[in-house]
């Protein structure tokens, strides 16, 4: 008698220690998304905002995404209070995609009617400008001087100047001129 009596004790207390977790009822503000163009190398963020409307907690205990260019910044598991409101936030980062971009991540918690719930978004990834450069940039490029240095020369090749007037040729033949007309023979 006390084998069956201790029995159903132990099999009473194991029954009221068990608890599972109730589903939880969520909104998503906006969960398929579509971004305006970013430039490539960008670090994009992505932020949802999840409401309980439940009377139960939510637990998100696992955040998977489609591609390994997308980083959750949240510490799991993330707990949501009923009647509360939290935010999911994923880093983008566009240094390895060019063109048209869709991502999924993957909210694994106590959701009412699943145990998953999918965000969707995407974007275009232009890359960076590329300006056609003007003649002084090429002419730069390829002599590795600017137009005014071209123009008015370096420091080292601004070469030397004289005194205004007195060409040194005319100055040397009059000089021997001089010489000879004093000199008569």
């Amino acid at each position: 008698m006390k084998k069956l009596l201790f029995f159903v004790l132990s099999l009473l207390f194991f029954a009221a220690c068990e608890k599972r977790l109730k589903p939880a009822t969520v909104i998503v503000a906006d969960p398929v998304r579509h971004y305006y163009p970013v430039v490539q190398g960008e670090i994009m963020r992505v932020s949802y905002a999840i409401e309980n409307i439940s009377e139960n907690p939510l637990f998100i205990r696992e955040i998977q995404t489609s591609c390994g260019c997308l980083t959750q910044n949240n510490e799991l598991p993330i707990v949501i209070l009923p009647h509360k409101q939290g935010f999911i936030n994923i880093d983008f980062n566009t240094i390895k995609n060019t063109g048209y971009a869709q991502h999924f991540i993957y909210l694994y918690g106590n959701f009412k009617d699943s145990s998953l719930l999918e965000l969707q978004f995407d974007t275009n990834i232009v890359p960076p400008g590329n300006t056609s450069p003007d003649y002084e940039e090429l002419w730069q490029e390829q002599t590795g001087t600017t137009i005014k240095d071209a123009v008015d020369g370096t420091s080292g090749e601004k070469g030397y100047y004289v005194d205004p007037g007195i060409d040194p040729r005319q100055k040397n033949q009059q000089e021997i001129q001089h010489k000879v007309d004093s000199h008569a023979f």
